[in-house]
């Protein structure tokens, strides 16, 4: 949080009115998760890759649940009974505290459920743009160097100011 306050953009160093962050944030989370288990980190750790697959399920459950509660499909419990049911092992207890919790924040920040698998399909697909765009020079850590320095902003907008694409930019003014 104490970032924004030393980046030299004005508007990047404000207070957000809304936390349009939240894709680039949990994305960027979820991202690395697989990342680091690509890379081998969880190597010596035989279900250390498994269990990180688990808790992608589990964000894709709890993010449909909430879209579903959004679009007046099904109410509070059977988005809880909704998640339970699609997380592997029984982990996501429809009786504990914590789905309850999350289906209620989803209810009340729309599009949070959702965007840790959104933020992190885009965080890819601008890693996959950078990477095709420098060839050879690309390197993850001036990648990382450049997202980070771009500021807590929608994704979308980072690549548009990253790569110069703004076709998820014109997208979103498109009637």
């Amino acid at each position: 949080m104490a970032r924004p306050r030393r980046w030299p953009s004005p508007i990047r160093r404000g207070p957000l009115l809304y936390n349009i962050w939240d894709s680039r944030a949990e994305g960027l989370a979820t991202a690395m998760e697989e990342m680091m288990a690509s890379a081998g980190l969880f190597a010596s750790r035989p279900r250390g890759r498994e269990m990180m697959y688990v808790m992608l399920a589990q964000r894709a459950a709890r993010g449909l649940a909430s879209l579903r509660v959004h679009a007046n499909q099904i109410g509070l419990e059977e988005a809880v009974r909704f998640a339970h049911e699609r997380t592997p092992y029984g982990w996501l207890k429809a009786d504990g505290g914590l789905v309850w919790f999350e289906q209620g924040l989803y209810l009340s920040q729309p599009g949070y459920g959702t965007c840790y698998l959104s933020g992190k399909a885009q965080i890819e697909r601008l890693l996959a743009d950078q990477s095709r765009r420098q060839g050879e020079s690309f390197a993850l850590r001036r990648f990382m160097d450049d997202l980070n320095g771009a500021g807590l902003i929608p994704v979308s907008l980072i690549r548009w100011e990253l790569t110069g694409l703004d076709d998820e930019v014109r997208r979103l003014q498109e009637p």
